[in-house]
């Protein structure tokens, strides 16, 4: 058990390491946007920024953007804490915490019925709450990694899931 900790403690990335890259995925949402709700899913991409606060903790600062769908778009922002598990030497997960801010954007649009139509005006507005989730991350050489992460946002216009796959280069 001692030399398990010990392996533990070795195989962790390296506090003060910085690292940048990119990300993209899916996501799926009950969306509030004013009176009505709708589930949707996106496609999604972006970059992130991570940096080690110690061997096991690190924040990550993720700006995700989903394209207009169905006349709707957003811009996210993120701020995640994450504490890294060393699985083997290469293979990390980490649970995280975060915050996220949602930028959105309605455009104007007419829905045409056979009694008639519905006009929708444009619309932004800004929402932000919690984001829990997991992830799992494996080095691909010393600099070089890929990941998977899945974040639950309750409450940020609805409920939102987010699955994104990146890679990264560390510093």
């Amino acid at each position: 058990m001692c030399v398990a900790l010990f392996a533990m403690g070795v195989q962790a990335q390296e506090k003060g390491q910085f690292a940048l890259g990119v990300k993209g995925g899916l996501a799926i949402a009950k969306v509030e946007f004013g009176s009505e709700k709708e589930t949707m899913s996106r496609a999604a991409f972006g970059a992130f920024a991570q940096y080690s606060l110690t061997n096991h903790w690190r924040v990550e600062l993720e700006g995700i953007y989903h394209p207009k769908k169905d006349h709707f778009s957003d811009f996210t922002a993120g701020l995640n804490l994450q504490y890294l598990i060393n699985v083997t030497e290469d293979f990390k997960i980490y649970p995280q915490l975060g915050y996220a801010l949602a930028f959105t954007k309605s455009e104007a649009y007419t829905n045409t019925y056979q009694n008639g139509s519905i006009s929708h005006d444009s619309e932004s507005d800004t929402d932000g709450g919690i984001q829990l989730g997991l992830g799992a991350q494996y080095n691909l050489g010393e600099q070089w990694f890929i990941l998977a992460d899945y974040k639950y946002q309750p409450g940020i216009f609805g409920d939102g899931h987010v699955v994104n796959v990146g890679v990264g280069l560390r510093f």
